[in-house]
C-alpha cells in the first residue's frame, strides 16, 4: 500500500530543514570565497609593492645589504 507524500508525518518539516541547510551551505561557501579572494588580493598587493605587512622584513632584500 503506497502512501502519498503529502500523507507522511513530517514531510513539511523535512523540506524546510533541506531547504536551510541549502542555504546554510551557499552562505558558507559564500564566505569562504570571500575569504580567499581577501587573501589572494592582499598577496598580490603585497608582491606588487614589494613591501609586507607592518613589522615584517623582506630576508632576501636584507641579505642583499
Amino acid at each position: 500500500m503506497a502512501v502519498a507524500p503529502d500523507e507522511i508525518p513530517g514531510i513539511e518539516v523535512a523540506r524546510v530543514l533541506q531547504a536551510t541547510a541549502g542555504a546554510g551551505f551557499l552562505l558558507y561557501c559564500l564566505v569562504a570565497l570571500g575569504l580567499l579572494a581577501a587573501r589572494l588580493r592582499l598577496r598580490a598587493r603585497t608582491s606588487a609593492t614589494g613591501v609586507g605587512p607592518t613589522g615584517w622584513q623582506d630576508r632576501a632584500a636584507a641579505d642583499r645589504s
